[in-house]
C-alpha cells in the first residue's frame, strides 16, 4: 500500500517536473524567436516628430528647421523651445527660425539660425540635444523661448501625454539635479522580449510605472484644495470636466492647466520643486553653453491676461473641493524661477495673438512682433561683437 502510494507521488512529480521543463523550453523557444525577429522593438525615451510630420523640413537632429550649415565668419544662434518654436501651423519660410534670423540681419549680415525644439520639450530634452548638436556645432548665442503654460510641468513629470510617453528625466535629490534617466533617444526597456511583450501589451508600460513611482518616491505634495469657500466661485472647472473627466486627474497632480492665468494659491510643495528643478535645468543650459563659448538668453512672451491686475483672485469648483488661484501666484513664480539669469519678458500689446480658438500657439503677427523686438534688445549689446 505504502509503496503503490509512493510510486503515484514520483509519478505526479515527474509529470510535474517534467511540465515545469516544457514550458521553460517554451518559453525559451519563444524568447529566441522574439530575439530573431526583435519583437516587440524597445521604445525609445524622448521624441522628435518632424520626420513624420513635417518630412523635407528636419535638420539632421531631427527639429523642424534648415539643415545646420554655417561659415566659420557667421554667427550663429541656436533657438531653443517646444511647439512654440516648432510652430507646426505655419508655413516653413514663416518659422521663428527664419523669422528671427530675418529680423536679426537688419544689424548684421551673417547671422545663421538654427532650431533645437519639438512639441512638449521641456528643459530636460532640449538640454539633452542642446549637447549632442555641440558634439559637432558652435552657437554664439542660444535663446531658450520658455513657455510658461506647460514648461515646468513637462519638467516635473518622466512622462508626457495620456499615454505616458516616456522620456529622459531629471529629478533633485536634496535639493541636487540628479538624472537623466538614460540617454536622448536611447532604447529603454527589459532585455528579455518576453518581460517587454507583457509591459507591452497586458500590463502596465514602462510609461505607467515610471510615472507611479515618480509620484510615490520622488515627487512632493501638489496643491491641496479647499474643503469650503466664501465669495464667488468660478465652475468652469467643472463644466470642462462634464466633457473631459481626465481634467480632475491632471487639475490634482498639477500636470494639468486648465485655463490661462489659473495658478493655485499659495504655491505648492510640488509646484516649488517644479520651479527648482527648472532653474537647475536652466543652469545646465547655461554651463553647457558657455562651456562652448556661446551666450545663453531666455526669454518669453508676455501675453495680454499676464498683464492683468495682478491682485485679482478666483476661486474655482471641482468635485467638491475649491481651488484658489492668482495672477500675483503665477507672477512671483515666475520672478523666483528666472533670477539671476538673463532673460527678457516681451509684451504682446495686440489683439489677436493665437492660431485660433482652442490652439494657443502664437499666429504669424505675434511671432512676427515677438522676434522683431527680440532682435532689437539683442542688437543693443555686444554680442555681435
Amino acid at each position: 500500500m505504502k509503496i503503490s502510494r509512493k510510486i503515484k507521488n514520483n509519478q505526479k512529480l515527474k509529470a510535474f517536473a517534467a511540465l515545469i521543463i516544457g514550458v521553460f523550453i517554451a518559453l525559451l523557444i519563444s524568447e529566441i524567436i522574439l530575439q530573431i525577429f526583435d519583437f516587440p522593438g524597445k521604445p525609445v525615451s524622448g521624441w522628435t516628430n518632424c520626420k513624420s510630420n513635417n518630412p523635407g523640413q528636419c535638420n539632421y537632429l531631427g527639429f523642424r528647421g534648415r539643415e545646420i550649415t554655417y561659415s566659420p565668419d557667421d554667427f550663429v544662434v541656436i533657438l531653443v523651445g517646444d511647439s512654440e518654436v516648432y510652430a507646426s501651423s505655419l508655413p516653413f519660410e514663416q518659422i521663428p527660425e527664419r523669422r528671427l534670423e530675418h529680423f536679426l540681419q537688419n544689424f548684421k549680415d551673417n547671422v545663421k539660425v538654427f532650431t533645437i525644439a519639438d512639441m512638449g520639450y521641456g528643459q530636460d530634452q532640449q538640454y539633452l540635444a542642446l549637447k549632442k548638436y555641440f558634439e559637432k556645432h558652435r552657437a554664439d548665442l542660444v535663446l531658450l523661448m520658455f513657455t510658461a503654460r506647460n514648461d515646468i510641468e513637462n519638467n516635473i513629470f518622466p512622462t508626457s501625454g495620456r499615454n505616458n510617453t516616456i522620456k529622459p528625466n531629471f529629478w533633485l535629490e536634496n535639493g541636487e539635479l540628479r538624472g537623466p534617466t538614460e540617454g536622448w533617444l536611447d532604447p529603454v526597456g527589459p532585455r528579455m522580449k518576453l518581460a517587454l511583450l507583457w509591459k507591452s501589451y497586458v500590463g502596465k508600460t514602462i510609461g505607467e510605472s515610471r510615472i507611479e513611482m515618480w509620484k510615490k518616491d520622488i515627487l512632493p505634495p501638489p496643491y491641496q484644495p479647499l474643503r469650503h469657500s466664501q465669495g464667488e466661485v468660478d465652475y468652469s472647472w467643472q463644466e470642462r470636466w462634464g466633457n473631459d473627466p481626465q481634467i480632475a486627474n491632471g487639475i490634482k497632480s498639477e500636470r494639468q492647466r486648465v485655463g490661462i492665468g489659473n495658478y493655485p494659491t499659495p504655491r505648492s510643495e510640488r509646484r516649488t520643486y517644479g520651479i527648482n528643478l527648472t532653474r537647475k535645468l536652466f543652469s545646465k543650459i547655461k554651463g553647457l553653453t558657455e562651456e562652448n563659448n556661446g551666450h545663453f538668453i531666455i526669454f518669453k512672451e508676455e501675453r495680454p491676461w499676464e498683464l492683468q491686475d495682478a491682485g485679482r483672485e478666483k476661486v474655482y469648483f471641482l468635485n467638491g473641493k475649491y481651488y484658489k488661484t492668482s495672477i500675483r501666484q503665477y507672477q512671483d513664480d515666475l520672478r523666483y524661477l528666472f533670477h539671476g539669469f538673463e532673460h527678457y519678458r516681451i509684451p504682446l500689446n495686440i489683439e489677436n495673438y493665437t492660431v485660433k480658438s482652442g490652439d494657443s500657439h502664437l499666429n504669424q503677427q505675434a511671432i512676427d512682433k515677438l522676434f522683431k523686438e527680440l532682435s532689437q534688445i539683442i542688437s543693443k549689446k555686444n554680442y555681435f561683437r
